[in-house]
């Protein structure tokens, strides 16, 4: 089971001293239950109760039941948020090293995943204490009542066993439906983290909207909200199904039990009920085994999503390639595509988009512009530059040094870009301190958004700025970050003339006085002087301008 597999692999010290206490506490636990029924069971009980022997007993059994509860309770629980860090930090990682291109295509999956899956593993997670407790205590009363009467316990063994094969034989058919309700049910899960994502995110549009906002809330959240329900209420039903059917099975065994000691003269039914106490005592931890068992398939399903997402629990994570880029040999071209060629499904068009191919060599320190149409190719290319798109055909090359997997890695932490939909992150992740202090604020001032930015601790105190703002915001970090080649992907097409003004004639000039090298996407041909270079991409193609 990949549960138990993920237990002993996240630690196996945990594991075993997690087992070794449930198994303690399940031990004294019985021998409690023990000497409460040795006592009610002796017919001389008034003659032969010592107050003072079975306080002495019951005392030392209750303290070391309390002490190996705790420890159990803390190392299973331990063991298991252990489990959640993992997955957390795996998942991360693993996100982290997969291929932009995968993850951009994904990305719906991905919150999911992080949120609804590692929730679920949790809950089951957190029910293990009381799992391993209770199986820990039916095998210790089972032990008991073996010694205590051992042609009753045999009969009692095979009830069990007969439970718990009914148990396998109903979960084994019940299993492809809860399956496949648990997995509509988690397909519906991701489809209103999507909508979710639509209705804060696009709170304005929705607002402005009317008959917008009525038709999202109807025709999407509602319906889809409705469906993971029923998918749900379905999964949980055949579950309840199978446990009620469980419990239904445990009582007639019971009731044909007292049926058949009662058709049998050689054992005395004041020796069976003394017998059916100690079974009435499994009842209950029987209940929450089977129960958690049921609740495994939905367990599996959150397994298999993470897998699917990027995850192996049984595979380690790659190691990402981190080799360095020499000196080049080609010290006028700082970046060059030979013969590059990349294909992708045009959502707009209906149609697979075929950029190149194409041959572009940007010399060190220039400006160079990217323009052409929407739909044109600029912003592939643009990521194509930046390796973060990899080619079909073709090579990138770094002053004449082809980028392989193994210094991809170094290749792009040359880059500094802006894209129509950068993120800004609360903390400076990579400003060196003396740089920041040294031109933090002057940027600030020079983009006016001093009166609603600070820097205070290695950190911007908001974020709570329109959309120019965050451009521009988002544009000053880029520079603070001090990268040798800048990608500014139309960062002006919302700002005011007058912050173009700046860009144009200010930051651009600026940069290439400190020896960066900029390419620029851009519809501004007011400012095409302001470049050394343009180029023009028509149709996936490098055009003359």
């Amino acid at each position: 089971m990949r549960i138990l597999f993920l237990f002993v692999k996240t630690s196996k010290k945990l594991f075993l001293t997690a087992s070794v206490t449930s198994a303690a506490t399940g031990v004294f636990l019985t021998f409690m239950i023990k000497s409460i029924h040795e006592l009610l069971q002796d017919d001389n009980f008034d003659d032969n109760f010592e107050p003072w022997r079975f306080i002495l007993n019951f005392g030392i059994y209750l303290v070391a039941y309390g002490i190996f509860s705790l420890l159990s309770s803390y190392s299973m629980t331990k063991l298991g948020q252990k489990i959640i860090h993992n997955l957390r930090i795996q998942l991360s990682d693993s996100f982290l090293k997969a291929s932009f291109e995968t993850m951009e295509q994904n990305q719906k999956k991905i919150l999911p995943v992080l949120t609804s899956d590692i929730a679920t593993i949790a809950h089951s997670v957190n029910r293990l204490p009381q799992v391993s407790t209770g199986i820990a205590l039916i095998i210790g009363i089972s032990a008991y009542m073996i010694w205590y009467n051992p042609f009753l316990s045999i009969t009692t063994v095979l009830l069990f066993l007969f439970i718990f094969l009914c148990i396998f034989l109903f979960t084994k058919i019940a299993s492809p439906y809860i399956k496949k309700y648990s997995e509509q049910a988690r397909i519906q899960i991701s489809e209103l983290y999507h909508h979710f994502h639509g209705l804060v995110y696009g709170i304005k549009e929705l607002v402005l909207n009317k008959q917008s906002k009525k038709r999202f809330l109807s025709d999407f959240i509602i319906p889809t909200s409705k469906l993971e329900n029923k998918s749900y209420l379905k999964e949980n039903m055949i579950g309840a199904v199978v446990s009620g059917a469980t419990n239904m099975i445990i009582l007639l065994g019971i009731a044909g039990l007292i049926i058949a000691i009662y058709n049998i003269d050689s054992i005395a039914i004041e020796d069976f009920s003394k017998h059916l106490t100690l079974v009435l005592f499994t009842l209950a931890p029987l209940s929450i085994a089977t129960s958690f068992i049921n609740s495994l398939k939905r367990l599996e399903v959150s397994l298999e999503h993470i897998k699917d997402a990027g995850l192996n629990l049984i595979e380690d994570s790659y190691n990402e390639g981190l080799a360095t880029l020499d000196e080049g040999h080609d010290k006028e071209n700082i970046i060059s595509l030979k013969k590059i060629e990349h294909s992708y499904y045009h959502r707009d068009e209906e149609e697979h988009f075929t950029l190149g191919p194409i041959d572009l060599d940007i010399k060190r320190n220039e400006i160079l512009f990217i323009v052409g149409g929407n739909g044109s190719g600029k912003t592939t290319l643009a990521k194509l530059l930046l390796s973060l798109y990899h080619p079909l055909k073709g090579d990138v090359l770094y002053e004449g040094q082809k980028i392989t997997e193994n210094n991809l890695s170094t290749f792009r932490s040359k880059f500094s870009a802006v894209f129509v939909d950068s993120y800004l992150f609360e903390n400076f992740l990579n400003i060196d301190k003396e740089y920041l202090k040294e031109y933090g604020e002057k940027l600030l001032k020079l983009f006016q958004l001093t009166k609603k930015v600070k820097i205070k601790d290695h950190r911007f105190t908001t974020k709570n700025l329109s959309d120019g703002q965050k451009r521009r915001l988002a544009l000053i970090i880029s520079i603070l970050e001090n990268k040798e080649i800048y990608m500014l992907d139309e960062w002006a097409a919302n700002q005011d003339p007058q912050f173009k003004e700046i860009l144009y004639v200010e930051i651009l000039p600026l940069l290439k006085k400190m020896g960066k090298t900029l390419i620029v996407i851009t519809h501004d041909d007011k400012y095409f002087q302001n470049s050394d270079r343009v180029i023009k991409i028509i149709d996936g193609h490098i055009s003359n301008f």
